[in-house]
């Protein structure tokens, strides 16, 4: 799955704690939102790809593309064909190309029903990233666009596995829960 990381820090109100006998911090934001980066990543029980930084607007080629060069070689590493692969319905996940790839590749996709709510652990890492990386106000200026890579991957390579193996154990539950009420969280 993938994740877009502005330079000024996250999306969303910055907020933080301060002690109210210093000055507060500033913060900027760019006007014309001063750059961002992309990344894919994946992981499983006892493992995690390698990241993809992806550059441009996505479409199925470069998705297929991510698939080929990340995912595969990974899933081949991890035990070769017993395992499933999540994503969520965007159109590049979700087009005949690239249907058509995973399917070459003898890839079998949990399915996931459109309008559901995102419960694909990722989203849980990358809110976990969010803080890690954007911590005490962060934020990366446009020659400062390495760093900012070089704390996703330090961020990224020194997740717990714990952490992963907690959300991957978790997804069952997640699911029947939200079934138990009717498709609501």
């Amino acid at each position: 799955m993938k994740k877009k990381w502005n330079l000024d820090g996250p999306d969303g109100n910055i907020k933080y704690w301060h002690d109210l006998r210093k000055e507060p911090r500033s913060f900027f934001s760019w006007q014309s939102g001063g750059g961002s980066v992309t990344v894919w990543a994946a992981f499983s029980f006892n493992a995690q790809v390698g990241l993809a930084f992806l550059d441009g607007r996505p479409n199925s080629p470069k998705y297929i593309e991510t698939l080929e060069n990340h995912l595969m070689p990974f899933a081949e590493n991890i035990g070769g064909r017993n395992w499933e692969y999540q994503h969520d319905n965007a159109p590049t996940h979700t087009s005949s190309a690239t249907k058509n790839y995973l399917n070459s590749k003898n890839v079998t996709v949990i399915e996931w029903p459109p309008m559901s709510p995102d419960l694909n652990p990722i989203e849980n890492v990358w809110d976990f990233f969010s803080r890690k990386v954007y911590e005490n106000g962060e934020q990366f200026y446009s020659v400062k666009w390495m760093a900012l890579k070089t704390f996703i991957e330090s961020a990224w390579h020194n997740l717990e596995p714990e952490i992963l193996q907690t959300l991957i154990m978790s997804i069952e539950k997640r699911v029947y829960d939200v079934l138990l009420k009717n498709g609501k969280t």
